[in-house]
């Protein structure tokens, strides 16, 4: 069984004889967010916090990381497995305005299993061959590459399951409204728009995104719309080497100085001071990085 060396990310390719094999202890908890395990063949037990799931090959199932997640692949089973951070999930959610939608697919338990002539899975099959060939020799643009393969792994996934709409319960009434704000966010808030212009392009008054905001979310468009930049600011402060002068014109603003404004206005410290503290503390954990899910 093959197992990757980075601290990023471990990948590996499960190949069982006569035992069952188990991937998952509880220490890969502690270092990754996230998890993808890829049945190709045979019989195996995914096994999270929200229950155990029987798989039977070709089947696959992602979702968040804990310490309960592990896969029980029986004897004569093969497949791969896929344990990664946050900065990976980042990038592979990446920063097209279809990524809000990816982005509220991809934080939950997901599973898919499907036919063996299904063309799923014979791609499947090659990006993950491709993964851990990447992940055997890390080299310069490796956690690209891993990146663009989870992207292409979750596309593939997401065209693969049944998405249509829940039906509206009570007090989820706007939801499709309060889904369309969000996927403009993702494309516009670069551009600075203001909390009225959205409610214009969404074709209703701000009173009505206000409210909607306010009881779906539990904050105002105009304070959602700031935590978007201030995400977007504290990823490239902390993972480039971008001046601020150069990060403040690709959100958007003015000048640095309105960008320092507005940054410290948001966290209580500027840029600068923001970037020397994440980079002397956060190197392995992200801990300076917060996932945006302010949606429902």
């Amino acid at each position: 069984m093959f197992d990757s060396p980075s601290s990023r990310f471990r990948a590996g390719h499960i190949e069982c004889g006569l035992q069952e094999r188990v991937v998952g202890a509880r220490s890969a908890a502690a270092s990754y967010d996230w998890f993808v395990f890829y049945l190709d063949s045979g019989q195996a037990v995914a096994e999270t916090h929200d229950g155990d799931f029987e798989m039977s090959g070709p089947a696959l199932r992602w979702g968040p990381l804990d310490e309960h997640t592990r896969l029980r692949v029986s004897a004569g089973g093969a497949g791969y497995y896929l344990f990664f951070g946050t900065t990976i999930f980042e990038d592979a959610i990446g920063l097209a305005a279809e990524g809000a939608d990816l982005r509220v697919f991809a934080s939950q338990h997901l599973v898919t299993s499907f036919g063996r002539s299904d063309t799923l899975g014979q791609r499947l099959d090659s990006l993950f061959q491709r993964i851990t060939a990447e992940a055997s020799a890390p080299q310069f643009g490796t956690e690209i590459a891993i990146s663009a393969y989870i992207r292409l792994l979750l596309v593939l996934f997401w065209r693969s399951v049944d998405r249509d709409i829940t039906p509206q319960e009570p007090g989820r009434q706007g939801l499709g409204e309060i889904n369309l704000f969000r996927n403009l966010v993702e494309a516009h808030f670069r551009a600075r728009w203001q909390a009225r212009h959205y409610a214009d392009e969404m074709g209703i008054s701000y009173d009505r995104l206000h409210d909607l905001c306010v009881r779906m979310v539990g904050k105002p468009p105009a304070r959602l719309i700031r935590e978007r930049s201030l995400h977007e600011a504290r990823v490239l402060l902390h993972r480039t080497s971008l001046s601020a002068e150069r990060i403040a014109a690709m959100l958007g603003f003015s000048s640095a100085s309105q960008f320092n404004h507005f940054f410290k206005s948001m966290t209580g410290e500027t840029p600068g001071a923001f970037r020397k503290h994440a980079l002397g503390t956060t190197s392995d954990k992200e801990d300076a990085l917060e996932r945006f899910s302010d949606w429902p």
